[in-house]
């Protein structure tokens, strides 16, 4: 039993340590956000989100391939503005 308070002891004292880090807890909170808005999600929602990923990801590499955003845009259905969100990243 004694070994046992040992471990949560040093558990404990190593989770002070961390959350004392404002980076880890700002890191920690976007981890807990993203898990709560992934179990509201229906799956229909979850699946329109999946998509636009998809999209995003294929933007992306058109714009990789030096595409302007007034093409990309007419075949992906992006505003022009959030292309170049995309040509920032």
């Amino acid at each position: 039993m004694m070994e046992n308070d040992k471990g949560l002891k040093k558990a404990m004292d190593q989770w002070a340590q961390i959350i004392q880090d404002p980076q880890v807890l700002m890191n920690y909170d976007d981890i807990t956000q993203n898990s709560l808005v992934d179990e509201i999600l229906t799956p229909k929602e979850a699946e329109k989100q999946g998509e636009k990923k998809g999209v995003r990801r294929i933007a992306l590499g058109m714009i990789k391939k030096g595409m302007d955003n007034g093409t990309i845009s007419e075949l992906t259905a992006l505003a022009e503005e959030e292309l170049e969100h995309l040509r920032g990243q």
